[in-house]
C-alpha cells in the first residue's frame, strides 16, 4: 500500500484523494488525453453544426471519463501504476461496464464519485451493486453528496472565470451583440458559432483539470468508508503482523535447531512476550486518534431589542413566517414520500410466511452440499496425509457450516464472521456440536489467518469426534 489507511474525517479523506492525484498528475493527464480526447473529437464531429449542445453532451458523458483516473488510482494505491498500453487494453472493458446505468438512472446521483469504486472495482451489478453502495453510504454518503456539490460549484465558477478572462482575446466577429440578444431574445441566430465553440473549448479545459481531483476525492472517501465500516486498515495491519511474526518464528526455530540454543526460562519468556506486545501496540495501526472540535455559542449582552411596529418590519416578519411554514410543509411532504417509498423497512419480518434462505457462501467459502465430498471426514484425512493442512481443515469447517445451516437451521447469515457463527451455534443449544465447533473454529482461525500449524493429534481428534452424522452413519 502506498496510502496510509486509518479512520479519517471526511475532509481529511478528500485531501488524501487530491494528494493522490497531485502525485501522479502528469501520468493521469497522459492517460486522459489518450482516452478522453478521442471521445470528445467524436462528439465535436457529430455536433459540428450545433456547437451549443457540445458542453451539455460533454457534461453528460462524465461517468465514462471518470473510469480512467479511477483505474489508475486504484492500482497506484497498491504500488502498481498502469502504463499507456495497459490502460488502452482495459479501456473498452472500463467503458462498457455498467454503461447504461451510469448514463441513465445513476447519472444524476449526488454520490457518483463515491459510489463508482463499488460499482466498477468490485464487479457488482444490479441489486448487489445498489445494496453495496447503500451499505458504504452509511459512513460517507453525506460527504459524497457534499463533495459533488462542491466540485460542481468549483467547475462552474472556473468555467465562467476562464471565459471572462479570455473574452477580450476574441476577435470582434466572434463576440455576440449582447444588447441585440437581450432586445430580440433570439439567441440561436445572434450568437456566433465561433463564440459557442470557444465556450465549449473552455468547458473541456476545466473538466480536464477538475474531474481527476473529483474522482480521486471520491475514491479516498470510498477507502475511508471501508476503513470505518469493515476495519480494512486493521485487517491489513494484522496481515503484515502475521507475516512478520511467522518469519521471526521460523528464524528462531531454525537457530535453536542448528546451534542447539537452550530454551529460556519461563519467566524470561513471559517478560519477552510482554515486551513484544508493547512493541506491537506502538505500531501506527494501533494509534488512538482523537479529534477536538470547537463550537461557537453567541452571547447576547444587554436587553433584547424591543418590538417595532414599523410597516417594513411587519412585512419582513410575515415573509419569514411564510418561508418557515413552507419549509415545514416541504419537510412533512418529503417525510411522507420517504416513508411510503421505504415502507418495507418497517414491516415486521416475523409475519412473513416464507422461510429464510440458507446462505450458500460464508466468508468466501462455498458451503453447499454439492460442493463438498460425500465422505467429508475421509476427504479431510486424505488432504491431511497429502500435506494440505488448510484444505483439510477447510473441508471440516465447510462441512460443519453446511450441516448447521441446512439440518440444524442455525440462523447464520452470509455476512457473519467466524466469531458470529460460533455464537449462533452456542445459542442453538446443542452442547456436543457447540463444543466441537468451538474446537474446530479455533484450529481453522489459527491455520487460515495466523498461518500456525496444527498437530497430528489435534487433527485426528477433530476427525474422530465429528458429530455431524446421519442416522445411517454417512457424514
Amino acid at each position: 500500500m502506498t496510502v496510509t489507511l486509518r479512520p479519517r474525517q471526511p475532509w481529511e479523506a478528500v485531501d488524501l484523494g487530491c494528494a493522490m492525484v497531485r502525485r501522479d498528475f502528469g501520468r493521469l493527464m497522459t492517460l486522459w488525453a489518450s482516452t478522453v480526447l478521442p471521445l470528445w473529437a467524436v462528439v465535436c464531429w457529430i455536433f459540428r453544426d450545433m456547437p451549443v449542445w457540445i458542453p451539455l453532451v460533454v457534461w453528460w458523458l462524465k461517468p465514462l471519463y471518470d473510469r480512467v483516473p479511477l483505474f489508475f488510482l486504484s492500482r497506484a494505491a497498491f504500488g502498481v501504476r498502469p502504463g499507456f498500453l495497459e490502460t488502452w487494453r482495459a479501456w473498452p472493458r472500463l467503458m462498457f461496464t455498467n454503461f447504461l446505468p451510469a448514463l441513465l438512472w445513476r447519472r444524476c446521483s449526488f454520490i457518483r464519485s463515491f459510489a463508482l469504486p463499488a460499482q466498477l472495482l468490485e464487479g457488482l451489478r444490479g441489486a448487489a451493486a445498489n445494496q453495496r453502495v447503500k451499505t458504504l453510504a452509511m459512513e460517507g454518503g453525506g460527504s459524497g453528496a457534499s463533495l459533488t456539490f462542491a466540485f460542481s460549484t468549483i467547475e462552474l465558477f472556473l468555467w465562467l472565470g476562464l471565459m471572462s478572462g479570455t473574452y477580450d482575446l476574441l476577435p470582434e466577429a466572434a463576440t455576440p451583440d449582447w444588447f441585440g440578444i437581450f432586445q430580440a431574445f433570439d439567441f440561436e441566430n445572434t450568437i456566433p458559432a465561433a463564440f459557442l465553440w470557444w465556450g465549449a473549448g473552455c468547458h473541456m479545459i476545466i473538466v480536464t483539470l477538475i474531474e481527476p481531483f473529483y474522482v480521486g476525492a471520491g475514491f479516498a472517501l470510498y477507502l475511508n468508508s471501508r476503513t470505518q465500516i469493515e476495519g480494512w486498515d486493521v485487517e491489513l495491519a494484522f496481515r503484515r503482523m502475521a507475516t512478520r511474526l511467522t518469519a521471526a518464528a521460523a528464524l528462531l526455530i531454525a537457530a535453536l535447531f542448528v546451534f542447539g540454543v537452550p530454551l529460556p526460562a519461563q519467566a524470561a519468556a513471559g517478560k519477552d512476550a510482554a515486551q513484544a506486545i508493547q512493541e506491537v501496540l506502538k505500531e501506527p495501526e494501533f494509534e488512538i486518534h482523537k479529534v477536538q472540535t470547537k463550537r461557537w455559542i453567541p452571547e447576547f449582552e444587554g436587553d433584547a431589542p424591543k418590538a417595532n411596529s414599523g410597516g417594513y418590519l411587519d412585512a419582513f416578519g410575515v415573509l419569514i413566517q411564510a418561508l418557515f411554514w413552507t419549509i415545514v410543509i416541504g419537510l412533512v411532504v418529503w417525510l411522507i414520500v420517504y416513508l411510503v417509498k421505504n415502507r418495507h423497512l418497517f414491516i415486521s419480518r416475523g409475519t412473513s410466511k416464507t422461510k429464510a434462505q440458507a446462505p450458500k457462501v460464508l466468508m468466501g467459502m462455498n458451503i453447499t452440499r454439492e460442493s463438498l465430498p460425500y465422505d467429508i471426514v475421509a476427504a479431510a484425512r486424505a488432504a491431511w496425509a497429502a500435506g494440505d493442512v488448510k484444505e483439510a481443515l477447510s473441508l471440516l469447517y465447510r462441512g460443519s457450516l453446511s450441516w448447521l445451516v441446512t439440518r440444524r437451521r442455525v440462523p447464520i447469515t452470509d455476512s457473519d464472521t467466524e466469531e458470529d457463527c460460533l455464537m449462533h451455534v452456542v445459542v442453538a443449544g446443542q452442547q456436543t456440536e457447540a463444543d466441537y465447533f468451538r474446537h474446530l473454529t479455533g484450529a481453522w482461525v489459527q491455520v487460515a489467518y495466523a498461518c500456525l500449524p496444527t498437530s497430528d493429534a489435534e487433527m485426528n481428534a477433530l476427525c474422530d469426534q465429528w458429530p455431524f452424522v446421519e442416522k445411517g452413519g454417512a457424514t
